[in-house]
């Protein structure tokens, strides 16, 4: 009987590697040129979002993403990368197809996790104006009042850049 336990607590601990719940700092700063993505940009400020529907973290943190996304701060998309091997899960897990606002796509084989140097579930990095700004690890209560401040100040940090001017 041991060994059975210790099989599924292996399996257990294999499932949920690189999902985090514990209480993570509130941000870290960062500097640097964000990687190009493959996505339309609607906004100045993106909050991408490295999430999966197994993550139990990721899934506690669903809901107040969602309004964060259909309600968001002025100037910010966001845009979440799942860790699923299919769509099927996500919409099983969500009961019925992606909301539109979280610009949701599929990232399997961690090309964009990687891009990032995202290896932790969830992670949500903040890039304004093709910088990054902040990274947040462990999930969040995105649609809070306080965690709506944040987002706002720290887009505010980073000024439009005005268009060069043509001579």
């Amino acid at each position: 009987m041991p060994r059975v336990v210790s099989v599924l607590l292996g399996a257990w601990v294999a499932l949920t590697a690189g999902c985090r719940s514990e209480p993570p700092p509130s941000y870290l700063r960062l500097e640097g040129a964000a990687p190009a993505l493959e996505a339309p940009q609607d906004a100045r400020a993106r909050l991408i979002v490295f999430w999966a529907s197994w993550c139990p973290p990721c899934r506690e943190e669903t809901p107040g993403l969602l309004a964060l996304a259909k309600h968001p701060p002025e100037e910010l998309q966001v845009l979440v990368f799942s860790h699923d091997a299919d769509m099927s899960a996500v919409e099983t897990f969500l009961g019925g197809p992606p909301e539109p606002a979280l610009h949701l796509r599929l990232d399997a084989e961690r090309r964009a996790a990687h891009a990032f140097g995202v290896d932790t579930l969830p992670t949500s990095i903040l890039v304004v104006d093709g910088r990054l700004v902040a990274r947040f690890q462990g999930p969040r209560e995105w649609d809070s009042r306080a965690m709506r401040r944040l987002l706002e100040k720290l887009i505010a940090e980073h000024p439009a850049r005005a268009p060069a001017p043509v001579h």
